[in-house]
């Protein structure tokens, strides 16, 4: 009777353990933020911000500014298209994952930021033909950052 019982415990104890480490062995929720997303969403988030805050930066300096010194005007420019470039580069890596593991969840969320990002790179665009001039209207390179930053603070939200 001896000889059976440890096999039966040995058995029953392998039981125990082989279904715990499958479960272990699923990805839980919040694996895709540590994981294969950290990167990209990490780096397009501060991207983003970094665009958003060029935008701020230069919004105050043409405010104060008269007149807007063109080489500054053309550096912001140039500081918010690369960080605006960034943010869709790494957001277009987080949709190839998200495409190759099926999130719908991750996928809406990235329709809603690239959708943002397009309209800052829009508004940018006019900015940046604003700041080729050599009078800069600072009023109209202005309002073009003021969409810069509304579209970067609804893509932001949305990130977060």
């Amino acid at each position: 009777m001896r000889l059976l019982t440890r096999p039966l415990i040995v058995l029953a104890l392998l039981a125990l353990v082989i279904p715990a480490s499958t479960a272990n062995a699923q990805r839980d929720a919040g694996s895709k933020i540590r994981g294969e997303y950290n990167f990209y969403g990490n780096s397009g988030g501060s991207a983003m911000r970094s665009a958003r805050e060029y935008s701020s930066n230069y919004r105050e300096y043409a405010k104060s500014a008269q007149p807007v010194n063109p080489e500054v005007a053309r550096e912001a420019a140039d500081s918010i298209g690369q960080y605006i470039t960034k943010s869709q580069k790494h957001m277009a890596s987080m949709r190839k994952h998200a495409e190759a593991s099926k999130d719908k969840e991750t996928l809406t969320s990235l329709d809603v930021i690239d959708k943002n990002l397009a309209a800052a790179a829009k508004s940018h665009a006019e900015m940046h033909e604003t700041c080729l001039k050599d009078n800069v209207d600072a009023a109209a390179s202005m309002d073009c950052c003021k969409v810069i930053d509304a579209s970067l603070a609804k893509a932001i939200a949305e990130h977060d």
